[in-house]
């Protein structure tokens, strides 16, 4: 069944009271677990190993059809979602709800990805305006790390930008430089993790020019496919200069 006819069978959902808990439709979870799955970039056998079920589980679900709770609950958990995430009765949303997260939805650009192994990924990030790091589930011991390779971004931001002194640095400073944070990034990488780079245009006030250095780094126990991602979802919001900051027109 394909995500078109899937949505169809949603739209054809008969209006049911709002007044009172109710388990999600298997067609409104078929729909979710194939978007947060396309967004993770897992094939169905990915999901599969994660939850322990079949990969015919997941198929029959993403189809919108009835699967018993207990396997609901594991691809539930594969996803990183609690248990009973699908299969606990809850009350509707108002539509003001529902609204105000699809205005959120519509703030998320797509930003392109590759796995950062190139002197010429370091170079963009730091002739970059700013850097984002991104870093979903993430346990709180990789912080020490984390804060390191940030501390490098800086170093060679400020090492390469005009405003240096040191801007006319040899090209052998500067490969020892970019070589320098890879090996952070392959430190993070022996640890359990990936490491992907991508630069997102986001034009601010009175700086039409203005680019963000997107970092995204995940751990390869929870996300064994971030190494392929091609794209990831950034929110505008996230890389808005604050009013305070922003040069006015003319």
């Amino acid at each position: 069944m394909s995500t078109h006819d899937l949505l169809k069978k949603i739209g054809n959902l008969p209006d049911g009271p709002s007044d009172l808990p109710e388990v999600p439709p298997p067609e409104l979870i078929g729909f979710f677990v194939r978007y947060v799955r396309g967004l993770k970039q897992w094939k169905q056998g990915t999901l599969a190993d994660f939850a322990g079920v079949s990969i015919s589980t997941v198929e029959r679900v993403e189809r919108g059809e009835k699967v018993s709770p207990e396997a609901l609950d594991a691809i539930a958990r594969g996803l990183g979602f609690e248990q009973g995430y699908f299969t606990n009765p809850r009350y509707r949303r108002p539509d003001e709800e529902t609204a105000a997260d699809l205005d959120r939805l519509a703030q998320m650009e797509p930003v392109a990805v590759a796995h950062m192994t190139l002197h010429k990924q370091v170079r963009e990030a730091a002739n970059c305006h700013a850097f984002l790091i991104h870093r979903p589930d993430v346990p709180a011991h990789f912080d020490p790390e984390i804060a390191n390779l940030t501390e490098w971004f800086d170093i060679a931001s400020f090492v390469l930008s005009d405003r240096s002194d040191r801007a006319s640095a040899s090209e052998r400073s500067r490969r020892d430089l970019y070589n320098d944070i890879l090996a952070c990034v392959k430190e993070l990488e022996r640890q359990g993790l990936t490491v992907l780079f991508g630069m997102m245009n986001a034009p601010q006030v009175g700086i039409p020019d203005w680019r963000v250095a997107i970092v995204s780094i995940t751990t390869k126990a929870l996300d064994p496919g971030a190494i392929k991602r091609r794209y990831v979802f950034v929110d505008r919001s996230l890389v808005a200069l604050p009013e305070s900051s922003r040069q006015p027109d003319g």
